[in-house]
């Protein structure tokens, strides 16, 4: 055998196990969309269940609603810029108001955070599944090339 025919078989082989890795990688990514789509889809789900119980909470009870809507105004208000006006009428109520929608607003956040946490959607899964397809690629592209290079050596 010559050189040059160790040299056709070593590049075929290195060619095929980077088709393989590629297949790999693209049945990882998806796996990954699947994955995604139906935790798109449950979150839907689950939206429409909320919409749904709050739609039945306001029927139920008009006057919580109606403090829940005082608070999201409040919310509101602490978000926007406050005016001249608002500081002239409100003196220091409207920093009391303003910290305390500010309060409000970071415990939902809080509470939203833990609940996506709790159903494993968070930058750190996505962050630890890429780096789990980047390390199977990289470990078939080095085992392509360490039997390309056995098989060099053999010949």
């Amino acid at each position: 055998m010559t050189i040059k025919d160790t040299t056709d078989k070593a590049s075929s082989f290195a060619k095929e196990k980077a088709a393989d890795a590629k297949a790999a990688a693209t049945g990882a990514l998806s796996s990954a969309r699947e994955k995604a789509s139906d935790l798109a889809g449950s979150a839907r789900d689950t939206a429409t269940q909320v919409r749904q119980r709050t739609s039945d909470g306001i029927d139920a009870s008009p006057v919580a609603a109606l403090l829940g809507g005082l608070a999201l105004g409040a919310l509101a208000a602490a978000v926007l810029p406050r005016t001249r006006k608002e500081d002239e009428l409100l003196g220091d109520i409207g920093g009391k108001i303003n910290d305390s929608a500010r309060s409000a607003a970071q415990a939902a956040k809080d509470a939203g955070r833990d609940k996506l946490d709790e159903l494993g959607i968070n930058k750190d899964t996505a962050l630890d599944k890429a780096k789990e397809l980047a390390q199977s690629a990289a470990g078939v592209v080095k085992e392509s090339a360490t039997a390309a290079a056995s098989s060099v050596k053999g010949s």
